[in-house]
């Protein structure tokens, strides 16, 4: 059955962040999903890779606290009240804690084109990492083994890249993996953890 998603809070323990899901994708006919996350004080900078979206704009509201984020080459700070915009292929880091304040963000991505399917995967990769860090299942970084995170990004592209390495090279590479972590068993989606359908979330009880 689907839960309201404001209702339900993820976290990842190993990282210092909790978020919930304030407007899903298909609420907006696949144009953006609304998302608030909260970081512990000085934490929350490996929450999300460094990464890069092909066609994504990300707007971040600092509504508490003191935040660092890195934009290109840059490592810049925010305080309540401001507007950080990360644009479409600029490689960043999300907003983090930089105070012994918890940090309170709304976080908005916003696809030119409408790109309901890849807003969708990211939404549940990150459900499914803070399910498996939860249950242990993730390294001192929030981040499951090489085939789940395979599997995983996999579904992000062509949207999401991580930055750094080629995005070719990335494409063969994740294509590979998410194929041999299928055959594995694992999933993008797990029912213990949260899935996103078409028309909502339905959550563990």
């Amino acid at each position: 059955m689907s839960t309201p998603p404001q209702d339900v809070w993820f976290e990842n323990p190993n990282v210092g962040q909790r978020s919930r899901i304030v407007t899903l994708p298909h609420e907006t006919g696949g144009r953006l999903f609304v998302l608030e996350y909260i970081n512990q004080p000085f934490r929350g900078e490996d929450a999300v890779p460094p990464h890069v979206h092909t066609a994504y704009t990300e707007t971040f509201q600092i509504l508490k606290g003191r935040a660092r984020y890195r934009l290109g080459s840059e490592t810049r700070t925010a305080v309540a009240g401001d507007r950080v915009v990360m644009p479409p292929r600029v490689p960043h880091v999300h907003p983090w804690s930089d105070s012994a304040e918890e940090l309170h963000v709304r976080q908005v991505a916003d696809a030119d084109p409408p790109d309901w399917r890849g807003l969708d995967a990211s939404l549940q990769a990150a459900i499914t990492i803070q399910g498996l860090a939860k249950a242990g299942r993730v390294n001192a970084k929030g981040l499951p083994n090489l085939l789940q995170l395979g599997v995983l990004l996999e579904t992000t592209m062509p949207a999401t890249y991580l930055a750094g390495p080629p995005i070719v090279l990335q494409r063969v590479l994740f294509l590979a993996l998410g194929g041999l972590g299928r055959l594995a068993g694992y999933k993008t989606a797990y029912p213990e953890y949260g899935v996103i359908t078409g028309t909502g979330l339905e959550a563990p009880a």
